[in-house]
């Protein structure tokens, strides 16, 4: 045995392999069966040519090329009888035991000198001399390779299911390369000395073969290019190897016929592959992995491009459109769910699944905390498979995409959050400079006040004097009395707005609880004096005393009853101020109104700063704030029952020290 028997040994045993395998799985399918039959043709026909490589006499090698040729006749049948299976082209059975006819007439003919004239002596060995008779295999068996390819390029036009186009690709290309290596044969049988390609047949089967066993299918141009790259190298080594040896037997041993030239040519071909294995498996991957490379790169732009996006929609409409440009799609959606059941990987939808039903091929999950759901993508536009490649690709995808949604609902968050912030800030400007104004307002008018007492005092005691001295039933002296009055009124008033005004005032004095409610309800009185409000005092505290700050507590009780009358509006309302003892220790003070109230869930924070149910512009929320720190000052209590609808009462209660 030499180097030119290595090839067909190679290709029957692989050959014979396969035939096993579709054995031992014809029960499941006739398709296997009629691969494993293919294969044991192909199997016998490479045992005949490892043989002819070896034997030394003319005539035996004939009769082992007649012998293998009485089954060669039947790949004839079996390449058709296959195709219309895996097809379903069944009007073709017609042709397919034709087929079968012919075979079974070719046997005795095989047997015929005008079929194989003789054995001709190669440089590698013994090969079969084709006859006149031959020719009529030759065009059956060109026939039937014929047909099955077109039926099988038929079929790739028609399906629409990416894995069964997968499938069709591997047979077709199979089927082609197999034809060729085949029928490079019949030159070699004409008399030309080249060596037979067809003894490396086990390079198209084994590609058929994975089509036919493997169900769950890559891509097809992967496994190609992967075996390309295997065989690349494998031609080059041998190559290397035969030159080699040739050269080195040629110059230092021809006459000793050794096998050392070979012995060193294999040496020298292992080191010269193993240097320059990976730059040729770089070069060459690199040749035929270009789309491969190019949507690495357009995924690898496509995360980082994501991640600068602080919009959730654009960053949706941003994958959709670049998914759909990689990989020319069909469909592309991004779907949320309100959660990830554990850890899932990427999902190829087969068709049971509903998805299939609307066009999508390929479930990626995205991982995020705040918008977890999955990457749907439809069929690609060259009818291929995902491959292993681009599902590790599109994995790393799906872990940016979540990074991407959950940095964008942070950034809307933070957005949302300064928006806020600064709103605060204007309204809390805008309240300050409406409280100092207030503020300034109130200084003037306990300045404008304290100027008044005087002229209204020198006014009053005028009056009084005239009163005296004039009869009651002088027509001048009613006057008199209503301007007194009137003068007594306005001193009140004045009274009330210096006690209020006195914002300085610290210690702390014998206060009638009664005092400060009367000057708030003064103060008020324009509020109110043209609303349809009936104001109702119920005062039994007795004694009414605390101690306090008069103008602190006066500022309390303007407080609730302005929110009071706010509360009410323009309706028609009831405020009721009642004061009462409790166990001769605390006097008790409510102030109850009938009108909007207040909702439930707002309760617990109406004395917080600047919280306020009423509309924007109407109040600051610094009131009921002001009214709970001047109560705790007291050391008194402030509590509120209130419904919405109903009316709200606001509760208090001071401690009294001498009851």
């Amino acid at each position: 045995m030499d180097i030119y028997s290595i090839p067909p040994l190679f290709s029957s045993i692989a050959l014979f392999l396969l035939f096993l395998m579709g054995i031992f799985k014809a029960k499941a399918s006739a398709l296997n069966l009629l691969f494993s039959l293919i294969c044991l043709v192909g199997c016998l026909l490479n045992i005949d040519k490892t043989i002819l490589t070896v034997i030394k006499d003319g005539e035996t090698a004939l009769k082992i090329s007649r012998i293998d040729h009485i089954f060669l006749v039947f790949i004839i049948p079996l390449y058709l009888h296959f195709t219309i299976i895996a097809t379903g082209y069944k009007r073709w059975y017609v042709v397919v035991k034709t087929f079968y006819i012919i075979a079974f007439f070719l046997i005795p003919l095989t047997q015929n000198k005008l079929y194989l004239t003789r054995a001709r002596h190669f440089f590698f060995g013994y090969f079969a001399q084709s006859g006149p008779l031959f020719l009529i295999f030759g065009f059956f068996s060109t026939l039937s390779i014929t047909i099955s390819i077109c039926l099988f390029i038929k079929n790739l036009r028609e399906e629409r299911i990416a894995e069964r186009r997968t499938r069709i690709k591997y047979i077709l290309l199979s089927f082609g390369l197999a034809a060729f290596v085949n029928h490079f044969d019949v030159i070699i049988m004409n008399g030309y000395e080249l060596y037979p390609l067809g003894n490396f047949v086990f390079i198209p089967m084994s590609l058929f073969g994975y089509a036919v066993y493997r169900h769950d299918i890559m891509e097809w141009r992967i496994f190609l290019n992967k075996g390309l790259v295997f065989f690349t190298l494998f031609f080059i080594s041998m190559g290397f190897f035969i030159g080699a040896s040739s050269v080195l037997e040629r110059l230092f041993f021809y006459p000793l016929k050794s096998s050392t030239p070979y012995v060193i040519a294999m040496a020298m071909t292992f080191l010269v592959i193993h240097f320059s294995k990976e730059k040729i498996q770089q070069f060459l991957m690199n040749v035929l992995q270009e789309r491969l490379l190019k949507i690495r790169e357009s995924i690898k732009d496509l995360s980082f491009e994501i991640m600068q996006l602080h919009n959730i929609q654009d960053i949706k409409n941003t994958i959709i459109r670049r998914l759909t440009e990689a990989f020319s799609l069909e469909r592309c959606e991004i779907k949320m769910v309100t959660g990830l059941c554990g850890f899932e990987s990427i999902n190829v939808i087969t068709e049971d699944d509903p998805l299939w039903q609307e066009g999508f091929r390929l479930s990626i999950p995205v991982y995020s905390k705040t918008h977890p759901g999955y990457i749907l993508l439809g069929q690609r536009g060259d009818m291929g498979l995902y491959t292993k490649e681009d599902i590790e690709i599109l994995s790393m995808l799906g872990n940016h995409v979540g990074l991407a949604l959950d940095n964008a609902e942070a950034y809307k968050k933070i957005q949302d959050f300064s928006a806020s912030l600064e709103k605060l800030v204007e309204e809390r400007t805008k309240a300050l400079i409406q409280s100092e104004s207030l503020a300034a307002v109130g200084r003037l008018a306990a300045g404008v006040a304290h100027e008044l007492n005087n002229p209204i005092a020198s006014v009053m005691s005028t009056l009084e004097y005239y009163i005296d001295h004039t009869k009651e039933d002088d027509e001048i002296h009613g006057d008199l009395v209503f301007s007194l009055n009137e003068l007594k009124r306005a001193r009140d008033i004045v009274r009330s707005l210096l006690d209020a005004s006195r914002q300085k005032e610290e210690t702390k004095v014998l206060v009638d609880i009664h005092n400060p409610i009367e000057d708030a309800l003064r103060i008020l009185y324009n509020q109110y004096k043209n609303k349809k409000i009936r104001i109702e005092k119920v005062f039994d505290a007795e004694p009414s005393f605390i101690m306090g700050i008069p103008s602190r507590l006066c500022q309390v009780f303007i407080n609730l009853i302005k929110n009071a009358i706010d509360a009410i509006g323009d309706k028609e309302g009831l405020i009721v101020i009642e004061t009462s003892n409790i166990n001769h220790e605390f006097i008790k003070c409510s102030i109850k109104d009938n009108g909007e109230g207040i909702e439930s869930q707002f309760i617990k924070d109406i004395f917080k700063p600047f919280f306020t149910t009423k509309p924007q512009g109407k109040g600051i929320g610094l009131g009921l704030f002001i009214v709970y720190e001047i109560v705790t000052e007291h050391n008194g209590t402030i509590e509120v029952e209130s419904q919405k609808g109903k009316g709200s009462t606001f509760i208090l209660k001071f401690p009294a020290p001498y009851q």
